[in-house]
């Protein structure tokens, strides 16, 4: 009858003022129950019942959150791909190629390397029919827009309105009237005509056009920085980006020497130009030797080096000052960009060498032992090896923004798993403001890496653990050495809210990365015991029951499997105790009459 005089005296506190909250629970058990239990009587839950809470604007939270579908019931719909799936993902790396490619090959043809008229003439049949395909296409293809996959047909054709669709109309109109006047060319070539069509000029010049093309390097730039921040550690995006920074300054040269390369052929058709000064204007000049030229003066203007090539003409001066003033521009953002790129990435890894130093030389001064520092070694290498998610406190400009706005915040990240404890009764869902104070107040996300503890036997258990993503390992002492795994939507250590608890076990990271949001248990019973009302009284009678039961077990249970113990029974016991209490008005001969009851159960 231990739980039964327990709740007398519980029940009739108010009868006897003296009594000391932590000397009412010292029956011969192991479990002692949080004093916070003992703030509040029956009697005064039941002058201060709030079943509905105070008011809260949930109906102004988003519907959709990030990463939601927003989807629409047109009949295109089902056309309509989520992004990186595999079809959009493969016909992506295709027009990468394909801009790539015409980034080297376009400005190539100034160059008029023989044989390549008709090799460059196919490649472009083709890549104009990729690219007329891809107009549709975009209204199939899904976006991630602000956070949410927008794959509503009528948005992505509004989305690439105001866009890509002008740029691509322009350059495939260019390539379709180059084609029709090359083919002309060709036409009028086998009739033996001589038209203004056939100028070597004209054609150069219109090949120039499809230059154009080339701006979408600009959407390629976007999409493979996204794919790399959400990837790429952070050492391993530093130095992508050093490397990319290299490839689009060749890039630029080589499209500089190109058109350098194209004006000295232009002007030389009138005999003055670079290329007559450095006799590079007849048919004994090959294509490496004349790009190798034009490429090293381009070099030579972004860099402070010398050469013999010099502009010979008011074009080719005009060219060279513009190309000279592009450098200022151009090349100092670039040496200042990969400066602090490097600067970063030395300072990390000088901080890390550092901290190995210091723990290397922590254990020598003290003499410790090899094998432990080879086990601490491989752990912070495992540790280095797995990125986690960025964490709120990381962020520093969430800690700016209004109160309010956190609290909606930490209300939308922790409510669901908030809901997965047990123990909430139906009602308590018309309760929001309880239940926004505790995921404010009370939760905070944690993560660990593969080999990272939780907790450790033997210490205070003061948080709930309720298991987001990933999976851990739970080792523990029964009898054996045994070892549970504990997965997403678990709930690890849930006793420690009604009793003083201490682990039982290890929880610890193991094959990945895990992810969980931790309740503090005595901020939440303070919580519990402000609110008050009907939620206060459906706990309390829900945590002696709980408690009772472990009590009965207590050799059996562990942090891990505390639901042994009949949780969904002895909420429904919960649930009818209270009704009945209610209806007495909490008295203490109902009480004990349902305690006597449970007691012989």
């Amino acid at each position: 009858m231990t739980w039964a005089d327990f709740a007398a005296k519980l029940l009739d506190r108010e009868e006897d003022p003296d009594d000391d909250p932590e000397e009412l629970f010292e029956a011969d058990s192991s479990l002692n129950v949080r004093p916070v239990w003992f703030s509040s009587t029956w009697q005064q839950a039941a002058k201060n019942r709030r079943v509905r809470g105070y008011p809260s604007d949930r109906n102004s939270l988003p519907m959709t959150r990030m990463s939601d579908d927003l989807t629409d019931t047109s009949c295109l719909q089902r056309f309509v791909l989520r992004p990186r799936s595999k079809l959009q993902l493969t016909w992506s790396m295709i027009g990468t190629m394909l801009i790539l490619w015409d980034l080297i090959t376009i400005p190539l043809e100034l160059f008029n390397i023989p044989g390549s008229v008709d090799f460059f003439s196919a490649t472009t049949r083709i890549t104009l029919a990729f690219w007329i395909l891809d107009m549709p296409l975009n209204l199939c293809f899904g976006l991630e827009r602000g956070g949410r996959v927008e794959l509503r047909p009528f948005q992505l054709f509004m989305i690439y309105v105001r866009s890509w669709l002008v740029l691509d109309v322009l350059v495939i109109s260019l390539d379709l009237v180059l084609m029709i006047v090359e083919i002309v060319n060709a036409s009028e070539n086998n009739d033996g005509g001589n038209t203004g069509l056939r100028s070597a000029r004209f054609l150069r010049t219109m090949r120039l056009l499809r230059l154009l093309r080339l701006l979408r390097a600009v959407k390629l730039q976007q999409e493979l920085t996204l794919i790399a921040n959400r990837f790429l550690s952070t050492h391993v995006f530093m130095m992508a980006k050093v490397v990319f920074g290299l490839l689009m300054m060749l890039a630029i040269n080589h499209i500089i020497a190109c058109l350098w390369y194209g004006i000295g052929s232009w002007t030389a058709l009138d005999g003055r130009s670079w290329l007559e000064q450095a006799r590079l204007a007849g048919d004994e000049a090959d294509f490496a030797e004349r790009y190798a030229v034009s490429i090293h003066w381009t070099l030579t203007q972004f860099t402070p080096a010398t050469n013999n090539v010099a502009p010979d003409n008011a074009l080719e001066r005009f060219f060279a000052v513009w190309v000279i003033l592009l450098a200022m521009g151009v090349f100092s953002s670039f040496i200042s960009s990969i400066t602090a790129t490097v600067s970063k990435l030395q300072n990390s890894r000088v901080e890390q060498f550092q901290q190995r130093a210091k723990l290397l030389r922590f254990f020598v001064e003290r003499n410790l032992s090899a094998d432990l520092y080879a086990k601490v070694e491989e752990v912070l290498r495992q540790e280095g090896l797995f990125e986690v998610r960025i964490k709120e406190r990381d962020v520093k400009l969430v800690e700016g923004i209004p109160e309010r706005l956190k609290m909606q915040l930490h209300e939308e990240m922790f409510l669901s798993l908030l809901g997965l404890l047990p123990f909430w009764p139906a009602w308590t869902e018309r309760d929001s403001f309880l239940h926004r104070q505790i995921c404010h107040h009370a939760m905070r996300e944690c993560a660990a890496v593969p080999g990272q503890d939780a907790f450790i036997m033997g210490t205070d258990a003061n948080e709930v653990y309720i298991i987001e993503s990933g999976s851990m390992n739970y080792l523990h002492l029964n009898n054996r050495k045994h070892s549970d795994e504990v997965s997403a939507e678990a709930i690890v250590c849930l006793q420690c809210i009604f009793a003083e608890w201490k682990h039982r076990g290890r929880l610890f990271a193991n094959r990945s990365s895990c992810y969980w949001a931790s309740l503090d248990a005595v901020q939440f019973c303070n919580l519990i015991a402000d609110h008050g009302g009907a939620v206060w009284q459906h706990l309390h009678i829900f945590g002696i029951l709980l408690v009772g039961a472990i009590e009965d077990r207590t050799w059996m249970i562990n942090d891990v499997n505390w639901s042994m113990v009949g949780v969904d029974e002895l909420c429904k016991r919960t649930v009818k105790y209270a009704s009945i209490l209610n209806e007495n008005h909490g008295t203490t001969s109902a009480s004990l009459a349902l305690i006597r009851t449970y007691s012989k159960d």
